[in-house]
């Protein structure tokens, strides 16, 4: 179809730069640690091995040890990368325990990140979010981060230069109330400080730039935008409602003749008004756009990455690294 894009995604080097930094500084004594649940396919052992060289941080593979010494050596994998050679350690454990064995050694502090491997997304996350042994945190709401950066990005070490726009909650929160959008908000305030955006622009998104009661999702922005403004000051700049071309566009901003704006034309990030919007739109940037999309969760007692079998290798490099830097956050 001559809609998708031609482009492979590419993990940005400014998410890298920043990731590799953040884990250096902990020094070899402290470094970070991924438990990557699900070592049963070429996927997840190649993206294990992956974070690894990359120096990112170490991963404890979790899984059957003989199921997935047997795909190493089907996929030319080398069984030394998996015996610490590249940061990379293979734990035996039963293939249904590895999610909440995941959880366990989080909970123990053993490991700052949690991310999918060779497991379905339900069964992985059931033992993340069960009340007795779960990673969540009482008080406070689970919400998934987009970070999605364009093409252009792979040529940039700055964050501010790389063009790259975060999203939430467009993968776990179905309709999030107030609430939880607060919490998705804060998330992206957070991750776009941690990447190194000092004041990050902020559009919460609806149809429409002004509140109309026969649009309820153009109310709910505007309320989200006022509470973000006097939350974030100094921090963010929080404007809503704003329409997606507006939030991105400049071109849109002044035809439409809107003035006085900080964020319109300029966002750095996008708050969505549920999880079909979120959906369509982080698709669309990443099979239309070219756009490679770092993803998390945050708000457990340690970041989570979820990957799909449709993400390309780029992408989960990247979402490690955006988990990474929530992890030192």
């Amino acid at each position: 179809m001559s809609f998708l894009s031609p482009l492979a995604p590419v993990c940005p080097p400014s998410l890298l730069v920043r990731a590799r930094a953040l884990s250096a500084g902990k020094g070899d004594k402290t470094k970070l640690r991924i438990a990557l649940a699900g070592g049963e396919s070429e996927t997840a052992l190649k993206g294990a091995l992956a974070v690894g060289e990359a120096g990112l941080a170490e991963v404890l593979v979790l899984g059957d040890a003989d199921t997935a010494r047997k795909i190493a050596e089907r996929h030319a994998i080398p069984l030394s990368a998996l015996e610490g050679a590249k940061g990379v350690f293979l734990q035996h454990c039963p293939s249904d325990e590895a999610s909440a064995r995941a959880a366990s050694m989080a909970n123990a502090g053993e490991v700052q990140v949690v991310m999918k491997g060779s497991m379905k997304t339900d069964a992985f996350m059931r033992a993340l979010l069960q009340r007795e042994g779960g990673i969540r945190v009482s008080g406070q709401r689970m919400v998934h981060v987009f970070y999605i950066t364009p093409p252009s990005a792979a040529d940039e070490e700055d964050a501010n230069k790389a063009g790259g726009v975060f999203l939430s909650d467009c993968a776990v929160n179905v309709k999030p109330d107030e609430a939880t959008r607060r919490e998705g908000l804060s998330a992206v305030v957070s991750l776009a400080h941690g990447v190194g955006i000092v004041c990050p622009k902020i559009a919460v998104l609806s149809a429409v730039e002004k509140e109309t009661e026969s649009i309820p999702s153009s109310v709910a922005a505007g309320a989200l935008a006022r509470w973000g403004r006097e939350t974030f000051k100094g921090r963010a700049c929080v404007e809503g409602p704003l329409s997606l071309d507006v939030a991105l566009a400049e071109q849109a901003v002044r035809v439409k003749g809107i003035e006085d704006s900080e964020v319109a034309g300029r966002a750095d990030g996008l708050i969505v008004a549920d999880i079909d919007a979120g959906n369509v739109l982080f698709k669309a940037l990443v099979w239309v756009g070219g756009g490679c999309s770092a993803g998390v969760v945050v708000g457990g007692r340690c970041p989570v990455v979820l990957t799909s079998r449709a993400d390309a290798a780029a992408a989960r490099l990247a979402s490690v690294a955006l988990a990474v830097i929530a992890a030192e956050n």
